[in-house]
């Protein structure tokens, strides 16, 4: 592997070395009898750089002959304006052209005005290079070193100076009389916000008639140094991060994501149901793909959430749209940056209400652990107590919490980026590393990523490569599962009189006994996921004329993936049976090719704005599996598959093989009048193998329209007015987020030396999966109206969003009867429907220019509501299959949790329980309240009815933005309310709860003990398993400091002096505090952490 890495460096430096030779632009140009205006014209074009220059300087050179190939563009220059009287200056990317010793002239005419003027940076840095141009005229200049400019002023009722530089938003600045003029320009990446980009295209928001969101990577990486889906979810609130309770921080658990809601069904998926389909440049990639992606990579990313915005993606579609664009190489000298993140974490365990050692002794005497009717035993029992008493009053209080985890967690992460180039040729080279310590011991997740760039253009064609591989390694903690040591008794000790772990712990000379869970941890346990990936993502354009350009563009992925979950033979899960170890292996090989060929057309005819984009796209997916087991290991030490001894009885290695195709053709059309009333028609049609043989094509479209009111005569003289947009769209998208097979007929292939199952010794085969050739696209139905605005001279900002998706043809479980051999198959039946609203809201507290300062705050509100539109035999079926299954007998140590079940009208994830109105006081048991009316002790299924809704009423985030000189504070604040939670926590941990086992507090104090009592929990002594009930049915109201930033960027103008162009210090805490309205254990299975970063960012 180190190797490979070594080979792979040298290559890329090489090829960075010779390209670097030069950063002076190259051109080829040859005329006759040309104009000197025509041939600057020739050179911005194969050049790339802004020429200024004023006409009547520049009309008196004609005639020109020139022939270059492959010459430096001063060359050129100097050739052209040889004996002219003409001189240049290149400053940064402008080239201006003036007379010799202008300034004498200038002097001399005293009919001209002259004006100087400095421009800076929001950050108060002077900004040399900026090309400074009076409106409607290519009469110019550009400042010097210092930032500084003079200009002539010609006499005119109006003057409007226009600002350009690379990087930073154009200004515009009307002339009133001032002798010098202080200008500051903001960095373009505020411009973000008025670009859509969509993956196969980009539109300006003014233009756009869909509704998306847009953030710079730079805004992300202020939020959180770790991934940028969490920060992207922090910002923007449609798209939902589904928070794992069980999960926690786990560093190798990828979250799932929503936008509008649940489209989907339990059924079997490939991949998360909702999860929306994510592209990275142009291409669509998982969900982990972007969860490892160095966020110091990315440029933008744009969640497109209507039908006008994703339609494109047709059969992709229906969950929503996230694109991800990373950085293109900038032009220039050759640019070195250097970012170091280092991330300290604590475990966050303030949701925990365990026992200690002297409250559980308490609780095992209270529930009768100590108690019983037959003398002998009752004496035995009672020198139990005593023995446990005796360790308790030594002062025996184990916190069995804090053995698994570090009490302080420290990750780090490096990303080095160099680059460079002119207008013919931009190179980038890219390289990451990061060391992600879970919270858990023995946890973690380790990232390299190696990336090379390159943009090389040729006239009228620009041919691209970005090729990057990665290189992710995951470890699982070798502690196990968090809650098993919530579960352990606080007066046991871990350890022996000499410090060694111990794997049984036991009291006296009793057969009861715990298993240490530590002990685990002691031998060679291995549980790791490596995986290797490799994208090249290769396109070529070409502009044919003006206006129209062709795109042919491939991507090239492949992955191999290795997971070893290795037992040793004395791990506790092997204590007291006849296997000792085990070994699974799975190795999956995954390619994919990816390509498209597009045509666009740009027209503008007077008022008329014409936009018309043509793509063919075809893609293939294959996927590689191969499993297998061994059991039975000598010894611990020998941690090789090989060293197994046997498979399990019945066991054989097995693999999947699963292949997907699609193809689609997409047409969009834009038009536009006069900027103010536009039009966007989209569609799409998609075949794919993974449906049924009969309904293998899907056509998908959408229209849109918008009204830019803000440019109409009657408002666009309105000072409080900026920006005002009217939108609306209505389309239908795709879904096909399940297992390629599953719309065909299935056969397993049986080994006669296991299963038998041979004719003749010929293999048999049995018929695996009963398919459905009918099985087709989920479709969605997308409608949305929407309002952007901006008032009050930029001061207030945002948008609103009201949207109704309907799915339809959703995929569902069709349950079978027993005589037919197969419990079930796919069919298109479900409807569900969401509809919702967002509001964004920004305002600019302060803001002043000159003290470099200013104020933002920002709200966000998103409301949505779920509900099933019919109820089909299907689902009928299957709610009874749930309430057989909650009516069956319940397992020693298991409890029940409401299961899915569905009613028409109702959401999808309502919360299914029988009504109570308590515990009685007179004998501890609950009390029911059947659909009658009546009051019953027992629960029953036929009382079971709709109770709660995890769907929250309406959530959101809020913040604010504290900006001055070079000091940035940023919150972000999260919060929920009206969702409804079962808080299984008072089941397992307080009312069906082993007193052999540790548990809540509440179980000691809040439970029924006598007659009388008014208590939420039943009598202690009652150990049946309870069942879904109201009341643990909670509203959980939350609020929680998401991201909190303090950072300070230092001056420019001082770091020059040591060769450096940027240096930007951060501090920044993710999840600082929760405060919830449930106490509900969370992290159950990895504990959740609270996370506090140090950042660097230096440029040279």
């Amino acid at each position: 592997m180190m190797k490979f890495l070594i080979l792979f460096l040298c290559i890329s430096s090489f090829q960075l070395s010779a390209n670097v030779y030069s950063q002076i632009a190259k051109v080829s140009l040859e005329v006759k009898n040309a104009s000197l205006e025509q041939v600057i014209q020739l050179l911005e074009k194969e050049s790339g750089y802004i020429f200024l220059y004023e006409d009547a300087q520049i009309e008196q050179v004609q005639d020109l002959e020139l022939n270059f190939k492959d010459e430096d563009l001063k060359v050129v220059l100097d050739e052209c304006l040889q004996n002219s009287g003409l001189t240049y200056k290149l400053m940064n990317h402008t080239i201006v052209i003036s007379r010799k010793n202008i300034n004498d002239q200038v002097r001399m005419t005293p009919t001209k005005l002259l004006l100087q003027g400095i421009v800076k940076d929001a950050d108060g840095h002077v900004l040399p290079g900026v090309a400074v141009v009076l409106k409607e005229t290519t009469l110019g200049v550009a400042t010097d070193v210092e930032g500084r400019f003079t200009i002539e002023l010609p006499k005119a009722d109006s003057i409007v100076l226009v600002f350009s530089f690379v990087g930073m938003q154009t200004k515009e600045v009307k002339w009133r009389g001032e002798k010098e003029l202080n200008v500051v320009l903001e960095e373009a990446i505020a411009e973000m916000d008025e670009v859509v980009i969509t993956g196969y295209f980009q539109r300006k928001k003014d233009s756009y008639t869909g509704a998306a969101t847009t953030f710079s990577g730079e805004k992300l990486r202020e939020i959180s140094t770790g991934n940028i889906l969490s920060a992207l979810s922090t910002i923007d609130p449609s798209f939902k991060l589904m928070e794992d309770i069980t999960a926690g921080s786990d560093p190798n658990h990828i979250p799932e994501f929503q936008i509008h809601g649940s489209g989907n069904l339990k059924s079997d998926y490939e991949n998360s149901p909702n999860m929306p389909t994510f592209i990275l440049d142009g291409f669509e990639v998982s969900a982990e793909k972007i969860f490892d992606l160095d966020p110091n990579r990315v440029s933008s990313i744009t969640v497109l959430k209507d039908a006008a915005a994703t339609a494109i993606y047709g059969s992709r579609a229906a969950n929503g749209v996230v694109v991800v664009e990373t950085k293109a190489p900038e032009m220039g000298e050759l640019r070195v940056s250097y970012h170091f993140s280092g991330d300290f974490n604590f475990a966050d365990l303030s949701d925990y209400n365990l026992m200690n050692a002297s409250e559980k002794l308490e609780y095992e005497q209270l529930a009768g652990l100590y108690s019983h009717p037959n003398i002998g035993m009752k004496e035995e029992l009672q020198e139990a107590y005593n023995e446990r008493l005796k360790l308790v009053q030594q002062g025996v209080n184990t916190d069995w919490m804090k053995k698994p985890i570090h009490a302080l967690g420290f990750s780090h992460k490096h990303s080095l980026l160099l680059e460079g180039g002119d207008a013919r040729l931009r190179y980038g080279l890219d390289l990451n590393y990061q060391n992600k310590t879970g919270i858990m011991k023995g946890s973690g997740r380790q990232n390299i990523g190696i990336g090379i760039k390159l943009q090389y253009r040729y006239k009228n064609l620009r041919f691209m490569n970005n090729l990057t591989y990665d290189h992710v390694k995951q470890k699982d903690s070798p502690y196990g599962t968090f809650s098993d040591y919530t579960y352990m008794n606080p007066y046991l000790y871990p350890y022996d009189e000499n410090g060694h772990i111990k794997q049984v712990l036991k009291i006296g000379d009793g057969e009861e006994y715990a298993l240490n869970p530590l002990y685990n941890a002691s031998l060679g346990t291995k549980f790791e996921t490596t995986y290797q990936n490799f994208i090249d993502n290769f396109s070529v354009e070409w502009d044919v004329l003006e206006g129209l350009k062709l795109k042919a563009a491939v991507s090239l992925n492949k992955k191999m993936t290795v997971e070893d979950r290795f037992l040793p033979a004395g791990h506790n899960s092997f204590y007291e049976k006849d296997l000792k170890g085990s070994y699974e292996k799975k190795v999956t090989d995954d390619f994919s090719y990816d390509a498209n060929v597009m045509a666009a057309y740009t027209k503008e005819v007077n008022r008329h704005l014409f936009n018309a984009t043509f793509v063919w796209n075809i893609k293939e997916t294959k996927n590689d599996l191969f499993t297998t087991t061994a059991y039975n290991f000598p010894n611990d030490k020998m941690d090789h598959i090989g060293m197994g001894v046997e498979y399990q009885d019945g066991d054989k290695p097995s693999g999947d093989y699963e292949v997907s195709r699609l193809m689609g053709v997409v047409g969009n059309f834009n038009y536009g009048y006069d900027n103010r009333y536009l039009v966007d028609f989209s569609v799409r049609s998609d075949g794919s193998s993974v449906y049924g043989s009969s309904k293998r094509w899907g056509t998908f479209g959408s229209v849109g329209v918008a009204w830019n009111l803000h440019h109409e005569k009657w408002l666009a003289e309105n000072p409080y007015v900026n920006e005002l947009k009217i939108r609306g769209s209505w389309g239908t998208t795709g879904g096909q987020n399940f297992y390629p097979f599953q719309a065909m007929m299935m056969y397993s292939y049986k080994e006669s030396a296991i299963d038998g199952l041979t004719y003749d010794d010929y293999i048999g085969a049995l018929l695996k999966a009963f398919g459905n050739p009918d099985l087709k696209w989920q479709q969605t139905e997308k409608l949305n109206v929407g309002v952007d605005f901006t008032l009050l001279n930029s001061r207030l900002s945002g948008y609103f969003n009201i949207y109704k998706d309907v799915s339809k043809s959703v995929l569902i479980d069709v349950l079978l009867a027993p005589s037919v051999g197969f419990a079930s198959y796919k069919d298109n039946l479900g409807e569900i429907e969401n509809k919702g609203l967002e509001l964004n809201l920004r305002g600019v507290l302060l803001k002043d220019a000159d003290r470099r300062m200013q104020w933002d705050v920002f709200f966000n509100i998103v409301k949505n509501k779920n509900r099933l539109m019919k109820l089909n035999d299907a689902l009928a079926a299957y709610n009874k299959s749930q309430d057989d299954e909650m009516n069956g007998e319940i397992e020693e140590g298991k409890t029940r949790a409401p299961m899915v079940r569905y009613q028409e009208g109702k959401s999808i994830n309502m919360i299914w329980a029988n009504e109570s109105i308590g515990i009685d006081p007179n004998t501890g048991e609950e009390v029911f309240i059947a659909l009658n009316g009546d009051k019953v002790n027992k629960w029953s299924t036929d009382n079971y009815k709709p109770l709660g809704c995890s769907d929250p009423k309406f959530e959101g985030n809020f913040g604010t933005m504290f900006m001055y000189k070079g000091f940035q504070l940023n919150a972000y604040f999260r919060y929920s309310y009206g969702a409804d939670v079962y808080n299984q926590t008072l089941v397992d941990k307080v009312e069906n709860v082993d007193p052999k086992e540790n548990a809540d507090r509440r179980v000691l104090y809040d439970r029924w003990k006598t007659p009388g009592d008014v208590a939420k929990f039943k009598a202690i002594s009652n150990t049946e398993a309870t069942m879904p009930t109201s009341r643990f049915i909670e509203q959980e109201n939350y609020i929680t400091l998401s991201s909190l930033n303090l950072s300070y960027q230092f001056d420019a103008g001082r770091l020059r002096h040591y060769g450096i162009e940027r240096l930007k210090l951060s501090l920044i805490g993710n999840d600082v505090f929760r405060a919830s309205t449930v106490k509900m254990e969370r992290g159950t299975s990895y504990p959740f952490a609270r996370n506090y970063s140090v950042a660097l960012q230096v440029t040279f």
